[in-house]
Order: C-alpha cells, then sequence, then structure tokens
C-alpha cells in the first residue's frame, strides 16, 4: 500500500494496523493517543502511519527487540502527527490561506510520483480503499501547509557559510581518513613446495620464463577477486612481504601456517585524508539536517506553549507481541 494512502486513512480514522492483534482491541483503535489543540490523534491512526516501518522492522527484529523498536517507532509517529497538528493549528489562528493552484500542485505531484500520472489507477486504488477523493485532497492539503510552513519557519532559516563546513571539516579529519589499500594476487604453492622451490617459481615468474596462471595449472592455487582490501587487515607475515613491493613486484615466499605464498601486489592506494572539496556535500548534509532539527525543535516548542497538547498512554501489548 502506498505511504500516502496510508496517510490518508489515519486521517479518515481508520483502525487498519499492520500487526496481527492478540485480544479485543477494536476499542484501544479508537481510543486517543494524543489531543492538540481540540483534534483528536487516535491509536488507529497512529498504527496505520506507522505500517511501512513496522513490516521492514518485523523483517530484521523478533522478540523484546522487535517490541522496543515498534514500541519506539509509534512515539516517533505520535511525535510526528502531533506537530503537524501544531502547525495547522497556528495556520488556522494566523488566518493563512492556501492557495487552491497549490493544492492542485501538490495533488497531481503525489499522483504523478505514486500513480506514473494515471489518475484511473490512482481512484481505483482509493476506491479499494473505501476512501473518498474529497477525504484525501483535505490530507493532501494538510500536509502542503505543513510542509509549507515548515520550509517557511524552519528550511528558509538554515544558512550554511564556508566557514561553517571549514570548521566541521578540521574537527573531523579523522572521520575522512581513508587507509592504505592494495589490490593482490596470490599464489597458494603446494604443500610439498620447499622455500628453495618457492624462490626459484619466483625468480621465474619475474624472468617472464613462467606465469602465475602457468604455475597454478599445475598444481598451485591462485586467487585473484580483483578487490582493495585495506593493507592493515592482512595477516602480517602478507604484510610485511609486499611492504616494499612496486606495483608488479612479485614478493618473496611468504610462509602462513604450512602453506607458501606467493604476492603480486597489482596496486597499491596510499592511505589518505579525503580533501574538503571531496567531502562538503557530505558535511553540507549533515550540518543541515543537524541545524534543521535545532530550529524545528525551537518552532515546536514555541507551539507547544501556544496550544493545548495531552498525551495518552496505553498497553499495546496487543499490538507488538510478536
Amino acid at each position: 500500500m502506498n505511504r500516502f494512502l496510508i496517510w490518508a486513512i489515519a486521517a479518515a480514522g481508520a483502525a487498519a494496523a499492520p500487526a496481527q492483534p492478540t485480544g479485543d482491541t477494536s476499542l484501544l483503535l479508537d481510543s486517543y493517543a494524543a489531543l492538540v489543540n481540540g483534534r483528536v490523534i487516535t491509536v488507529g491512526q497512529i498504527l496505520a502511519t506507522m505500517q511501512p516501518v513496522q513490516e521492514r522492522l518485523a523483517g530484521r527484529y523478533d522478540g523484546a527487540e522487535l517490541r522496543d523498536k515498534l514500541a519506539a517507532e509509534y512515539e516517533n509517529v505520535r511525535n510526528e502527527l502531533i506537530e503537524s497538528e501544531l502547525i495547522l493549528a497556528d495556520f488556522e489562528a494566523l488566518g493563512g490561506t492556501l492557495p487552491d493552484r497549490a493544492i492542485e500542485d501538490h495533488v497531481n505531484t503525489v499522483i504523478h510520483e505514486h500513480f506514473n500520472n494515471d489518475r484511473a489507477a490512482f481512484l481505483q486504488a482509493l476506491s479499494e480503499e473505501r476512501i473518498t477523493f474529497e477525504e484525501w485532497r483535505k490530507r493532501m492539503k494538510e500536509q502542503a501547509i505543513v510542509q509549507s510552513r515548515r520550509q517557511t519557519e524552519v528550511g528558509a532559516k538554515i544558512m550554511i557559510a564556508p566557514l561553517d563546513l571549514q570548521t566541521a571539516y578540521e574537527s573531523r579529519r579523522a572521520d575522512f581518513s581513508i587507509p592504505e589499500r592494495v589490490r593482490l594476487r596470490t599464489l597458494a604453492l603446494p604443500a610439498t613446495t620447499k622455500r628453495t622451490g618457492a624462490a626459484k617459481i619466483r625468480a621465474m615468474i619475474l624472468a617472464g620464463q613462467t606465469t602465475f596462471e602457468a604455475v597454478a595449472a599445475k598444481g598451485a592455487t591462485l586467487q585473484d577477486t580483483g578487490e582493495f582490501i585495506e593493507a592493515d587487515s592482512l595477516q602480517n607475515a602478507l604484510r610485511d612481504g609486499i611492504a616494499d613491493l612496486a606495483p608488479g613486484g612479485i614478493s618473496e615466499p611468504v610462509k602462513i601456517e604450512k602453506i607458501l605464498y606467493l604476492v603480486e601486489l597489482v596496486e597499491r592506494q596510499p592511505a589518505r585524508i579525503r580533501p574538503l572539496a571531496e567531502v562538503a556535500p557530505e558535511i553540507e548534509k549533515e550540518i543541515r539536517r543537524a541545524e534543521f532539527l535545532r530550529l524545528n525543535r525551537i518552532w515546536m516548542d514555541t507551539l507547544r506553549s501556544k496550544y493545548y497538547v495531552q498525551l495518552f498512554t496505553h498497553d499495546l501489548n496487543g499490538f507488538f507481541n510478536p
């Protein structure tokens, strides 16, 4: 089911819960989870809204851990719905209006993104979920108001200067360090091979008289994954064996347990620290997210001081028991 449809079900007061509840929970679904300036948020609304996340969590966790994750998600969704209701209450109190064109653009965007602009399929989905277009449009209008107000009060106020990026980069240089990585080909020689024999094979390979592949065809084991690995993750003997090699070089015979190896260093990527220019987008994204959360928290604290919010607790074990 599409997330925006679940949202619409919640708004309409539907009590569809993704978990298989135990016992009689029908009354609990209609119970108040929160009251925001006279508008009710029910337990059923929260459970319906959190359905996609619940399905993902159920695929990763079980038992008490799943129950704890679901309880935390319940609180997260309740807070999100409370914030939306606070924004809507403030919008109404300020006498705000949203142009019809803005609403239609939002509706069309949702239909385009979720139904590939197929309005017939969209209307069919609404019919199957027993939601009228007017109910769904009302929820989309409220959603558009919330997004617009949050952009004005939070998003538009986020200012990130180049100095902010530089300061964050300098304080976290260690996070952007990349260890030395190497790409190797290893030739595990037969267990009966002596060190002198291994050294002779190495000399022949270096002289162009044979190859790793030719030696492997006679009983050795060639491993060539083509992947880079961190040098520090190698066994000490192997790391020491390639320490002074240039790309294309072949190590002296390396003994690991009872097997002798010849190791070719295909490529080496030295340890480095990623430059600011490379990591600036991810630093900016992190700063922007942190600043968004900070400004949003300040705004929500202001709205909570202006409007009445009451929370209600319930025993949800019937829904959260695996």
